[in-house]
């Protein structure tokens, strides 16, 4: 079986989801795991697929047939498993230019990986400004410790508040 990682953008509409999965079912193919998304009115998606080999060339046709769609394909070719900590890390503070950039920084530095990034900017309870979310979900190398994050990304902004968890 071939592995491939299919990123899709387009314009966001009823039954999209729907019309990818059923091109993914009607070629053998086995729709694996997704993370899909719509922000603005587009959507937005990568999806992994598995598929015998001789139905690649039919897969890969009718997905990219579809309309209105941007989708790139690529085979898995996932290389040998690193050691790391799944961690997540919450980020929150008042919203201002620069902060996802500043903290993905110093997490280069560390040598963390980031495998999943959510943000988000809403109203502060009671007082109106804006304050900024994002959700990291990390790879964390085995000689980083919490403690090592914490410190490196408090010293940022005296407005920021960092949560780290260690998954299981």
């Amino acid at each position: 079986m071939k592995q491939l990682i299919v990123t899709i953008i387009g314009k966001d509409k009823p039954g999209l989801v729907e019309q990818l999965s059923d091109t993914v079912y009607l070629n053998h193919a086995n729709w694996v795991s997704s993370s899909l998304s719509q922000l603005g009115g587009q959507f937005a998606g990568i999806i992994q697929i598995e598929v015998a080999a001789q139905y690649v060339i039919t897969l890969r046709q009718a997905l990219t047939a579809i309309e209105d769609l941007h989708i790139h394909i690529v085979d898995d070719h996932t290389q040998t498993a690193v050691p790391y900590i799944a961690q997540q890390l919450t980020v929150t503070g008042n919203d201002r230019r620069g902060i996802v950039k500043e903290v993905t920084q110093h997490l280069t530095l560390l040598g963390v990986n980031i495998a999943k990034l959510k943000t988000d900017t809403r109203s502060a309870p009671n007082w109106g400004y804006p304050i900024f979310v994002a959700e990291f979900q990390l790879h964390t190398p085995p000689e980083i410790n919490t403690d090592m994050i914490q410190q490196q990304l408090e010293q940022l902004a005296d407005d920021l508040t960092i949560d780290i968890e260690t998954l299981s």
